[in-house]
Parts: C-alpha cells; structure tokens; sequence
C-alpha cells in the first residue's frame, strides 16, 4: 500500500498536507510529522515508530531542505527498497505522488519533478509595468474595448457532445488542473464567461493554470456556445466551465448532450452578502435567481451532481432540492 510522509521544520508538513487536499481532495494515506515545533520533540523516535509501522509499505518521504537536519535523519531509511525520499518538496510534486498509482516508478517520479521546475518562475503577463499615476493618464482609447459576440443563434436541435460541464467560480484552477483534467481525460477545456473573455489579464492568468498538453479557449458565453457546436467539438474531450448555474444552464439549454454535469464551487466571490443567499454547501451559495436557474437546470439534466473533487461523494442536486421542499 502507498503511503506517504511528509516530515518538515516548523508546521510546513501540516500546512502542505492541508493545501494539498484541499486541492486534489484525501486520494492517499498520508503522515506528517512537524519537526522541532517544541523542545522535547524526538524526532529520531517519531521516524522510528513509522518506519516500524510501514516496513511492508510503498512509502514516499518528502521533506523541506537537503542539507535541513530533518533529511539528513532519514537518508538511512532512504537505502530501504521500499522508500524513496524527496526532498526540496513542493506542492506540485506531493499532489502528482498523492494522484498516482500505487506503483508509480522513480523514473516517473523524476518526471514530475522536471514538469514541477517550470512552474518555479517569475510571473509575467507582459507588456511594460505602468506607474499608477501613468496609467490613470492612458488615453481611454489605448484600452481594449470590450469583445462582443454575434447574435445569439438557435440550438434547439442541437447534435453537439460535450464530455462535462462544470460550474466553478474560480474557472481553471488546482482542482480543475490537477483532478478534473485527469479524471474526465479531457484534451481540452473552454471556458464560457464574459468578464473572464474581455479582462486580457484574467485570460493570462486562466491560461497559465492549463496542464501541458490541453488546448484552452476563454470565450463569452454565446461564443462559447457556438463553438461547442461546431461539428469538430464533438471529436474532442471538453470540459466546459461557467462561473455562475445561469451560465451553466444557458450552454446545457444550447448544447444537445453533455456526459457529466458538475456544480462545484459557486456563489462565494460576487460581493452579495450570505444572508441573501440559500447555502446547500460551504462551497455553494446561490441567490434566488440562481436557485431557480439550478432547479431549471435539473429539470434539464437530472444527473446533475455537486462534487468539488472526483473522490468526494456524489450527490444529486435532485436529491439535495427535494429535501429543501
């Protein structure tokens, strides 16, 4: 069985474990031991007590520093078979172990420290950095005008196909990256918002979140729509996100088959207050006129599900509507 511990100076074990489930939700048993936090930890007998627990054990060590006391008391039990210790760890890497099979090699491990090393980077969307007071004095017409999608068309018999559909507030982000992609195998995700099509630094930043290998489109809705019934769409494996069930209803209505419907996280960034709202979940806040969007989009598609991430439980939307009745 593949177990996993991560063994740091200070609380970074406890800190990294929690970022990390957060994200790619518990998909492996994982240890953390938060070394030197008070005077009398031992250490040493914390590393003895799991290695004795785990002697039959996959077991995959990441600790904070090489040359960090930490490592250096456990690269004896690196020389064991069944351990293989990383260090310099980061979260890319943890949540790639925490994903894998349970007979994931050293060689593919050495891959995903490789993939992890280009994201260590300096941020930059590009273009010259503007002081406030310049930016304030740019002419309004050196601002990008916002894109404006053609009329909207009918899709009433629509034959398009789309692998999922996933409602999330913060569009492309960890648990779409690094769970969504890889469970529903897609080649592709579109994403169908307007603010997101006409703000080029929200564009850069989604885009920056793809997976290698995943082709992107950030579009309007409409445009959204009228791509994902383009004949050639259906050959693909697409993930569509929408920010808000409205938009999510307005693709289900336009689009003849989508496999997985998914309401994940919404409702939490528009500036309306919670009081206003109905919470079916910590990660789900609808106003009213939400509400009545998800009932419509249920009635349309009564597999629609609510799921942060592919090992959480799946519960029907349905299910959850008719107990609120």
């Amino acid at each position: 069985m593949k177990q996993i511990l991560i063994a740091t100076h200070g609380k970074m074990a406890s800190g990294i474990r929690y970022t990390a489930e957060l994200i790619v939700g518990k998909m492996a048993e994982i240890t953390t031991i938060d070394a030197y936090v008070t005077p009398e930890d031992n250490v040493e007998k914390k590393f003895e007590e799991y290695f004795a627990q785990h002697e039959n054990d996959r077991i995959f060590v990441f600790t904070d520093l090489m040359g960090g006391s930490v490592n250096q008391k456990l690269l004896g039990y690196s020389q064991k078979e069944n351990v293989t210790l990383i260090t310099g760890t980061n979260l890319p890497v943890l949540m790639q172990v925490m994903m894998a099979d349970d007979d994931v090699t050293e060689e593919e491990i050495q891959e995903f420290i490789d993939d992890a090393r280009e994201e260590l980077q300096v941020v930059d969307l590009g273009g010259e950095k503007k002081s406030p007071a310049k930016e304030n004095a740019a002419p309004a017409a050196e601002k990008s005008a916002p894109k404006k999608a053609p009329a909207p068309q009918s899709y009433d018999n629509s034959t398009a196909k789309i692998t999922a559909l996933r409602v999330d507030d913060r569009l492309i982000h960890g648990q779409v990256a690094m769970t969504w992609t890889k469970q529903l195998a897609v080649q592709g995700i579109v994403v169908a918002n307007d603010e997101a099509a006409n703000d080029n630094t929200q564009k850069m930043a989604l885009k920056m979140a793809v997976p290698g290998g995943i082709k992107s489109l950030i579009k309007p809705v409409d445009e959204a729509i009228r791509i994902l019934n383009n004949p050639k769409a259906s050959k693909m494996r697409i993930l569509v996100l929408t920010r808000t069930v409205k938009d999510a209803l307005k693709v289900r209505q336009s689009v003849g088959e989508i496999g997985f419907l998914n309401v994940g996280n919404t409702g939490r960034f528009d500036g309306i207050d919670v009081s206003e709202k109905l919470v079916l979940t910590p990660t789900i806040m609808l106003t009213k006129t939400e509400q009545q969007a998800l009932k419509d989009l249920v009635a349309l598609d009564p597999k629609t599900c609510m799921q942060q991430v592919p090992n959480d439980e799946q519960k029907l939307v349905k299910d959850v509507l008719d107990k609120l009745n």
